[in-house]
C-alpha cells in the first residue's frame, strides 16, 4: 500500500455527530516541488485559530478539499466545484475522503472544456482518484511536457441548480492532490472504488443526520441571569460596584485586595438552536461534548478623536456554562446557557459580537451580532424602559408597509448605534432599531407636527409622513414636510455627561427644507448632514456639523448663491455630496434657461477657498451605446430620443467613484470624464443606491427592481425580478422557508458586513410580519449564468444537457499573507472565565461576578497604559501580575487540591494581550499604510483547461504565456503603487502572482496616530472573472476574482511615543557618575538634579504588535508649562514657549540649552536626537523657574511640562509623535539677590541670637538674685498677712473680759510693734551683708 501511494500516508480521524461514531480517512500527501520552482517558494502555511471546520481542531494544518455537487461540504445548495488552498508545508495537506461519491460517479464521462467529448485515454494513463470528489469534476493528466514530468488540470462541467436542497454537511470541501503521477494507478483506483462502496451508506446517513445550527445571543442584567426567556435592552452605561464584595473573601488568589473591582452592567447569554428549534437537550449535549462558545467583541472607534483615543480594540472571551435557576427534577441540569460579560468602552457605542465554537461538539457556523447602546431609552419609576423620542406602537398595521414604496436607510457608516427609517404613510412614526433590524420598534415621534407655511414655501399639501431620516453616532435627524428636527441621545460613554435632548429640537425654523442629504463618513472628529433649501433660499445648502451631540448649521456658499456663482437666473439644487477629504461640496444643479430649456450641471464648491466651479454638464439625451456594455462620454457619440433625468449623486471616498443616477447611470473616477453604463434600461428610473464600500453596489428603481454592480466593472445584473430570483424563491418555498410569501413588500435595502439584506413586510394568511432576510447575490448570479449558458446535444436517442463555465480558473487562493495585526491595527485581549472547582463545571453567580470584575479590570489596565512614562515591560497586563508570578505554582497547588477560596481558581495566563494573530487566507478588512510601508501577498490560480502555449521567439527562445491575467486597480496611483510579478507553474497548470502594494511617500503630511487618514483602495481583479467565478463555502457561494481592499494612508492607530524612564535613569547615572532622587521619592516620577546634564530617551511603542524600540528619529523638545508644585502648573502661551525654548531668544528667558547646533529651518528651536549631547538647565532671570521660592528647608523644586514632537523634523514616518509629560527637577539654585537677602537675614538673625545669648549669660546672676529677693518679699508678705489674720480672730474670741482684753491688746500691740521694727531692721542688715560681700 505504501509503495503504491508513493509519498502519501494515511491519517485516521474520528469525530462525533449526533451521538453516532463516524470514521474518516484523511490522505496526507507530500507534494513534490513544482516544475522549475525553487524549494519553499509559494508554499503556504495555515494555522487554525482555536477552531477547525467540521467541529475539529487542527493547529499548523490546513484543510483542503473540493466541494461536490451533491453532499457538498458545509452548505446546502453549494454545488460549485472548488479547490481550497494547498498546504504550504509538505506532508501537512489534509484531504477528506470521508465523503465519496458512489461508484457511478467515480469518473467524469465525457466532456472537455467546451462540452465536447474528450479523447479516450489509454487505461494506464487515466487518473484513478475520482471517487466522490465532485460531480462533473475530473483530474486528467495532460500530455507530458518532458520525460518524467506530468501536468494536471481540473475540469469543471457545471453546477446542479437543485443542489441547494441537498443536506448540508459539516466537513470542509475535499481537494485533489497535485503533483507527479503515482505508480500503480490501477491499484489506487481499485482502492478508491472499494472505499466509495464502503462509505456510501454512511454518506447518505450523514446527509440526513447533520442539523443546521445557529447561535442565539441576548443581553441579561445581573438580576436576570439564569432566568429563562429573559432579555434586556442595552441602556445602562455606568459600571457597577456590586462585584467588589465578591472579591473581598478571595484569598490566596492573584488579585489585589486593595483594589476596588467594578463590573459592566450586562452579560451576554449564549445558546444555539438547530433547524430553527431550540432544544434543551441539544445544548446539554453540546456542553457534555466539550462545546464552549468563544465571543469576540469588537469596539468601533469613536468619531471625536479630539476627545477619545483612536484605536481598534477587540476582546476575546470564552463563555462560562451556567445552570438555569428554574426548578429542575434532574440530578445535574435541566436548562443551561453560557454567559460572558458584555464589556463597554468609553468612546464606543457600536459593538460587533462574533460568536464561534471552540471546535468541540456540534458544528455551528460563526455568527455576528450587532450589540449597540441605545441612548434613546429612559427608565421610568416602575423600572420599565420607554423611548424618549416617542411612544412605541405595538400593532404593525399592514397599511403601514404593504404596497408602500421602499426608501433608503441613511446613517453614518459603522458609527450609528441606532438606525431610523421613516416613510410610513400619513403617520409621524419611524422604525427604530439598535441591532441592525434583527429586532426593531415602531415609534410614534413626539413632534408638534405643525406646518409653518408662507408665500416663499411652496408646500402644496400637508402630511404627517416622515420623509427623510438620518442617524448619526448620537443624534437622529428627520424631515417632516419642510421642517427639520433632531434628537440627541443620552450617551455617557461619549459625552461624559448627560447631553441628551429632552425633546425633539426644531432647527432651521425659518427655512424651507425640501430634502436632507446624508454624509456617509465622518471626518475631522465630526459628522455632517446637508439640508437643501427651496423658496427664498433657493440655491443654498445648509451644512450641518454634529460634534459630541452639538448640532450647528451654516449657509453655503458663503458670499453668493450657486445660481449667482454659475451666472444663471434660475436654478435649483437637486442633490449634494460632501467629499470630506478635499473639503469639496458637489452639487447637482437643475437650471431653467428661457432659451435652451432645462439642463443639469455638476457644480463643485470649495469650502476653504469659497470657490464655485462647473465640473460637468450632463447631456440632454441618453447616449446610444449600440450594444456596448459601456460608453465613454466624449461629446462625439450619438444619442437617443430619451431625455436624461438626473435625480441624485453618490460618491465613494475609497475608490473616488462619482455616480450620477436617474433614468441612467454615469460613473467617473476623476469627476471630469464620465462613463455611461448601458446595461441599465433607460425606461427605468433609479430611486436610491446602497453601497457596501467594499466593491459592491445595489440599485433600487422606482418600480422596486434591484440591480447589482461590481465597482470597477461595467456589467450590471438584474437581481429582482428575474428568472434566477424565481428559481431561488421556488426552491425556498419547496424547502418551506418562512421568509418568502406570494405577497410581500420591500421596505428598504441595505448592506451589513459586505452582505446585502432586505427588510421585507410579508403577508401570509392575513398575518403580516416584518423580517430581515439576506439577498443571495452570488446564488442569483450563478443561476443566471447557468440559465444563460447551457447546451443541449443529442446523443443517440436522448438529449444531453451541459453547461459552459466562463470562469478562467478552477482554483483561486491567497498565499503568503502576512500577519494581519500590523496592517489592520487590531488590538486584541483574551480572557477565560475563572475555573470553578465543582465537578460538573457549572458556574454560579459569584464566579460570574468574578469574571465580570476581571474583564473590567483588564480593560482598565488597557486604558491606564496610555501614560507618558513607559513601563519596564511593554505590556498593559504586566503591572497586574508582576508581583504574583512567583506564587503562580502555589495558587495552582491550592486549586488542584480543592483548597482555593470560594472554589475559584484564577489562571493568570488567561488574561493577556495577543500580538501574533495569523492570517485567515483572506485579505484583511482594511489596511493601514505608514510612510514607505508595503503590503505583499500572492495569488495562486489554477487555470481551467489547457491554458499555456509555447510560442517561439527568434527561433531560439520559448516563452510561456498564460491565458489568466491579473490586474490591480488603484484609486490613487499618485499615492500608492502596485507591483505584480508572475510565475507560471507548468506542472501544476497554475500561475502564481506576487502582488506588492507600496506607499509612494507623497500624499500625506504628518498627523497624530489615527487622525485625518486618507482613504483610498486597491482592487485586485482576475480578467474575465467578474460575475463568472464563485467559491462554495459553508456559508454559501462566494464571488471570486474581484478583491477590493480599503487602504488608509497616514499614521496608523496604536503607535505612540513614550518617555523611556528606565534607560534615562541608567544613562544619566552613568554619565553624571551619580544620581540623587528627591527627598520624597515618587516611583512613578523620579527626580533629576538641576546641576546634572539631562539625557532624555524615548521609545516608539506599537500597542498592536507589542514592538518597542528606541526612537531613532529627530525631535523638538519644548517646555510648554510648569510650576513649583503639581497644583500650580500653568500652560505657557506661544510667545512664552518661544522665549523659554528658542536659542534665538534675547530676553534672557531660556529655561534650558544644549550643545547641539542643529536647529529647525527657521532656527527657532533645537533639533534633538537620541545621540544628542544632553540638556543643561539654565532657568535664566526672566524664566518662570528662576528665583523659585523654597517651601521647605530643602532646595527648590520645579515641575516642567515638556512637549516632544517629531513634526517637521523627522521625514521617516507619517506619524506626528507628540508626547507631553511632566519632568520633576530638584535642587534649583536661588537668584543672587534672593541669596544675598537670605544671607543677610540669616546673618542678622544669627548675630542677634548670639548677642541675646551673651546678654542672657551676663544678666543671669542678677536676675536670679532679683528673683530670690522678690520671692522672699512675697513670702514675708504672705506670712505677715497670715499673722494679722490670726490675731484678729483671737481678739474676737476672747472678748468676755474687758481688762484682759486691754492687757491682751497692749501686749499684742507691743509685740506687733516689735515685729514691725524687726522687719524694718532686717533689710538694713541684709543690705550691709551684700555690700560686704
Amino acid at each position: 500500500m505504501e509503495k503504491a501511494r508513493g509519498k502519501g500516508e494515511w491519517d485516521q480521524k474520528v469525530s462525533r455527530f449526533g451521538g453516532k461514531m463516524r470514521t474518516e480517512k484523511a490522505l496526507t500527501d507530500k507534494i513534490a516541488p513544482a516544475w522549475n520552482e525553487k524549494k519553499g517558494q509559494g508554499e503556504e502555511k495555515a494555522r487554525s485559530e482555536g477552531k477547525a471546520s467540521g467541529g475539529e481542531r487542527f493547529r499548523g494544518r490546513e484543510r483542503v478539499s473540493k466541494e461536490n455537487g451533491r453532499g457538498s461540504t458545509r452548505g446546502r445548495g453549494e454545488g460549485q466545484a472548488q479547490e481550497e488552498p494547498l498546504s504550504k508545508d509538505r506532508g501537512k495537506r489534509r484531504i477528506d475522503k470521508g465523503r465519496v461519491e458512489e461508484q457511478g460517479q467515480l469518473q467524469e464521462r465525457g466532456r472537455g472544456k467546451e462540452g465536447k467529448p474528450t479523447q479516450e485515454q489509454a487505461p494506464g494513463e487515466k487518473q484513478g482518484r475520482g471517487q466522490g470528489k465532485g460531480r462533473g469534476v475530473e483530474k486528467v493528466r495532460a500530455q507530458e511536457p518532458e520525460k518524467g514530468d506530468a501536468r494536471y488540470r481540473t475540469r469543471y462541467q457545471g453546477v446542479d441548480p437543485l443542489s441547494r436542497f441537498e443536506s448540508r454537511c459539516t466537513l470542509p470541501p475535499a481537494m485533489y492532490p497535485a503533483g507527479p503521477a503515482w505508480p500503480k494507478l490501477r491499484i489506487l483506483r481499485a482502492l478508491w472504488a472499494l472505499l466509495a462502496v464502503l462509505l456510501a451508506s454512511w454518506r447518505l446517513w450523514a446527509i440526513q443526520d447533520v442539523q443546521e445550527c445557529t447561535w442565539q445571543v441576548v443581553l441579561n442584567k445581573f438580576e436576570t441571569v439564569g432566568k429563562n426567556g429573559m432579555s434586556d435592552r442595552f441602556f445602562d452605561q455606568e459600571p457597577l460596584e456590586t462585584v467588589d464584595s465578591v472579591f473581598s473573601p478571595l484569598v490566596d488568589v492573584p488579585t489585589d485586595q486593595g483594589e476596588k473591582y467594578l463590573s459592566f452592567p450586562y452579560y451576554l447569554k449564549i445558546n444555539y438552536s438547530c433547524n430553527g428549534e431550540s432544544s434543551e437537550a441539544q445544548v446539554r449535549k453540546g456542553h457534555l461534548t466539550g462545546l464552549k462558545p468563544v465571543v469576540l467583541v469588537t469596539f468601533q472607534s469613536p468619531v471625536n478623536f479630539h476627545q477619545w483615543k483612536i484605536e481598534q480594540l477587540q476582546i476575546q472571551m470564552e463563555a462560562a456554562p451556567f445552570r438555569s435557576k428554574e426548578q429542575c427534577t434532574a440530578e445535574e441540569v435541566c436548562v443551561m446557557s453560557w454567559y460572558t460579560p458584555m464589556p463597554i468602552k468609553n468612546g464606543s457605542v457600536v459593538m460587533r459580537v462574533d460568536v464561534s465554537s471552540n471546535g468541540l461538539g456540534p458544528f455551528i457556523p460563526n455568527k455576528r451580532f450587532q450589540v449597540n447602546i441605545n441612548g434613546f431609552l429612559q427608565r421610568q419609576q416602575d423600572n420599565t424602559l420607554h423611548f424618549t423620542v416617542g411612544n412605541e406602537i405595538f400593532n404593525l398595521i399592514p397599511r403601514y408597509f404593504m404596497n408602500v414604496p421602499s426608501r433608503a436607510l441613511w446613517h453614518t457608516v459603522d458609527q450609528a448605534p441606532v438606525l431610523i427609517l421613516g416613510g410610513i404613510p400619513d403617520e409621524k412614526s419611524v422604525l427604530l432599531t439598535d441591532t441592525s433590524f434583527t429586532d426593531f420598534f415602531l415609534v410614534e415621534l413626539n413632534i408638534d407636527s405643525c406646518w409653518v407655511g408662507s408665500f416663499y414655501c411652496p408646500q402644496a399639501s400637508f402630511t404627517a409622513t416622515i420623509y427623510d431620516a438620518i442617524a448619526t453616532e448620537s443624534t437622529l435627524f428627520i424631515r417632516q414636510n419642510q421642517l427639520v428636527y433632531y434628537f440627541t441621545g443620552t450617551y455617557l460613554t461619549l459625552h461624559e455627561s448627560n447631553r441628551g435632548s429632552g425633546s425633539w429640537v426644531r432647527v432651521l425654523a425659518n427655512e424651507c427644507i425640501k430634502r436632507l442629504c446624508p454624509v456617509h463618513f465622518h471626518s475631522n472628529g465630526s459628522e455632517y448632514i446637508m439640508a437643501l433649501t427651496t423658496g427664498k433660499r433657493e440655491g443654498y445648502v445648509h451644512f450641518g456639523t454634529i460634534t459630541d451631540g452639538h448640532v450647528s448649521f451654516k449657509l453655503l456658499p458663503k458670499q453668493r448663491s450657486v445660481c449667482e456663482g454659475i451666472q444663471v437666473a434660475n436654478c435649483s439644487i437637486t442633490w449634494a455630496v460632501f467629499i470630506a477629504g478635499d473639503y469639496i461640496l458637489m452639487m447637482l444643479v437643475e437650471i431653467q434657461d428661457p432659451t435652451t430649456g432645462k439642463y443639469f450641471q455638476v457644480v463643485s464648491y470649495d469650502l476653504v477657498s469659497d470657490n464655485l466651479v462647473i465640473v460637468y454638464t450632463i447631456p440632454e439625451f441618453i447616449p446610444d451605446a449600440r450594444g456596448l456594455e459601456f460608453l465613454m462620454i466624449l461629446g462625439t457619440e450619438s444619442y437617443t430620443n430619451f431625455p436624461m433625468v438626473p435625480k441624485g449623486m453618490f460618491h465613494n471616498p475609497y475608490n473616488n467613484l462619482l455616480f450620477i443616477w436617474g433614468n441612467f447611470l454615469l460613473q467617473s473616477y476623476n469627476n471630469e470624464n464620465f462613463i455611461y453604463l448601458a446595461d441599465f434600461p433607460k425606461e427605468q428610473s433609479i430611486k436610491y443606491l446602497v453601497n457596501s464600500f467594499h466593491g459592491d453596489m445595489a440599485i433600487v428603481t422606482e418600480t422596486e427592481e434591484i440591480w447589482y454592480l461590481l465597482e470597477g466593472s461595467y456589467r450590471m445584473y438584474k437581481l429582482f425580478p428575474s428568472k434566477a430570483w424565481e428559481v431561488y424563491v421556488s426552491l425556498q418555498v419547496m424547502h418551506q422557508s418562512s421568509f418568502y410569501t406570494p405577497s410581500e413588500t420591500m421596505v428598504t435595502l441595505f448592506y451589513e458586513d459586505r452582505k446585502l439584506y432586505q427588510l421585507v413586510y410579508l403577508m401570509n394568511n392575513k398575518q403580516g410580519q416584518l423580517v430581515k432576510r439576506l439577498v443571495p447575490v452570488e446564488q442569483l448570479l450563478m443561476y443566471q449564468q447557468l440559465g444563460n449558458h447551457y447546451l443541449l446535444q443529442r446523443q443517440g436517442n436522448h438529449l444531453t444537457l451541459s453547461f459552459t463555465n466562463f470562469c478562467p480558473f478552477t482554483v483561486m487562493r491567497l498565499r503568503d499573507l502576512p500577519n494581519p495585526q500590523i496592517y489592520t491595527r487590531q488590538e486584541r485581549y483574551q480572557a477565560h472565565p475563572p475555573r470553578v472547582l465543582e465537578p460538573s463545571g457549572f458556574h454560579d453567580e459569584n464566579s460570574l461576578a468574578v469574571y465580570q470584575g476581571l474583564v473590567y479590570y483588564l480593560l482598565c489596565l488597557h486604558s491606564k497604559y496610555h501614560k507618558p512614562y513607559a513601563d519596564p515591560v511593554h505590556d498593559s497586563t504586566w503591572r497586574w501580575w508582576k508581583n504574583k508570578k512567583l506564587d503562580q505554582d502555589y495558587y495552582f497547588y491550592l486549586a488542584s487540591n480543592l483548597q482555593s477560596a470560594s472554589n475559584v481558581y484564577i489562571d493568570m495566563a488567561s488574561y493577556e494581550k495577543i500580538y501574533d494573530l495569523k492570517a485567515k487566507h483572506e485579505l484583511p478588512e482594511r489596511i493601514f499604510l505608514d510612510k514607505g510601508t508595503s503590503y505583499a501577498f500572492s495569488v495562486f490560480l489554477t487555470v481551467r483547461g489547457h491554458s499555456f502555449e509555447f510560442q517561439p521567439e527568434l527561433l531560439t527562445t520559448v516563452e510561456l504565456r498564460s491565458k489568466v491575467d491579473l490586474g490591480v486597480v488603484l484609486a490613487d496611483p499618485s499615492c500608492i503603487e502596485a507591483v505584480v510579478k508572475q510565475k507560471v507553474l507548468v506542472n501544476r497548470n497554475s500561475v502564481l502572482f506576487w502582488v506588492t502594494l507600496n506607499d509612494k511617500r507623497s500624499c500625506f503630511d504628518q498627523g497624530l496616530s489615527g487622525h485625518h487618514l486618507m482613504k483610498t483602495s486597491m482592487l485586485v481583479k482576475v480578467v474575465g472573472a467578474v460575475g463568472h467565478c464563485f467559491q462554495n463555502t459553508h456559508e454559501g457561494p462566494r464571488m471570486q476574482g474581484n478583491l477590493m481592499v480599503p487602504v488608509l494612508i497616514g499614521c496608523p492607530p496604536g503607535k505612540r511615543l513614550a518617555f523611556d524612564i528606565t534607560y534615562t535613569l541608567e544613562y544619566n547615572r552613568l554619565q553624571n557618575k551619580h544620581y540623587f532622587d528627591c527627598v520624597h521619592i515618587d516611583p512613578e516620577m523620579p527626580c533629576f538634579l538641576f546641576r546634572d546634564i539631562f539625557y532624555p530617551f524615548f521609545l516608539i511603542q506599537d500597542l498592536v504588535t507589542g514592538d518597542s524600540g528606541s526612537f531613532q528619529g529627530s525631535y523638538v523638545l519644548k517646555v510648554v508649562g510648569g510650576g513649583p508644585t503639581m497644583d500650580t502648573i500653568k500652560e505657557y502661551s506661544e510667545e512664552e514657549i518661544y522665549r523659554f525654548n528658542s536659542p534665538l531668544d534675547k530676553t534672557n528667558s531660556l529655561i534650558w540649552t544644549t550643545k547641539n547646533t542643529t536647529t529647525t529651518k527657521d532656527s527657532a528651536f533645537n533639533i534633538m536626537t537620541h545621540q544628542s549631547l544632553g540638556i543643561e538647565w539654565l532657568c535664566l532671570e526672566n524664566s518662570p523657574c528662576h528665583d523659585t521660592i523654597p517651601h521647605t528647608i530643602f532646595a527648590p523644586e520645579f515641575f516642567f511640562k515638556v512637549l516632544v514632537s517629531n513634526r517637521g523634523v523627522d521625514k521617516s514616518t507619517y506619524c506626528d509623535h507628540q508626547l507631553i509629560f511632566l519632568l520633576h527637577i530638584h535642587g534649583l539654585p536661588l537668584s543672587a539677590k534672593r541669596a544675598l537677602l537670605i544671607l543677610m537675614v540669616s546673618s542678622s538673625v544669627f548675630i542677634g541670637l548670639v548677642i541675646l545669648y551673651i546678654i542672657f549669660c551676663l544678666l543671669l546672676p542678677v536676675m536670679v538674685k532679683a528673683c530670690n529677693i522678690l520671692r522672699w518679699k512675697i513670702n514675708n508678705i504672705i506670712t505677715s498677712e497670715s499673722y494679722y489674720t490670726y490675731t484678729s480672730s483671737s481678739r474676737v474670741f476672747s472678748g468676755t473680759s474687758g481688762t484682759k482684753s486691754k492687757g491682751t491688746s497692749s501686749v499684742s500691740s507691743s509685740v506687733s510693734s516689735k515685729v514691725a521694727e524687726g522687719n524694718q531692721e532686717a533689710p538694713e542688715e541684709t543690705s550691709k551683708k551684700q555690700s560686704i560681700t
